[in-house]
């Protein structure tokens, strides 16, 4: 990670939130190429761990006008797992501000 590993993590959860945000259609929730852009900006937080072709295919997606909102969401929360899987895979489940990691956590 390039601006440090709690930064990016925040990001990367707070990023999450507005989706779940935006998936309910909550009010003041962003739009899909607000997120798009969100995720852009949390990607650069993890060069290792994201594909530089599956942001310009998510961009361009999100960007054109093929397909609705509901769809634009579900491709950003797919780069979003994306990056969330690798970051898994490569240093193990982490709480944001923890200092400690727990590569042998397991989902309930």
């Amino acid at each position: 990670m390039i601006d440090g590993i709690d930064n990016g993590r925040r990001e990367l959860t707070a990023l999450g939130d507005a989706l779940t945000n935006a998936e309910r259609k909550r009010v003041g929730s962003a739009s899909p190429t607000a997120l798009a852009a969100r995720l852009m900006r949390v990607a650069r937080h993890f060069p290792g761990s994201v594909d530089h072709a599956l942001m310009w295919q998510i961009t361009d997606l999100v960007a054109g006008r093929d397909i609705g909102d509901a769809y634009k969401l579900t491709i950003i929360r797919m780069g979003w797992a994306s990056i969330l899987q690798a970051e898994f895979k490569a240093h193990g489940l982490r709480i944001v501000g923890a200092e400690t990691v727990r590569p042998q956590a397991r989902a309930a």
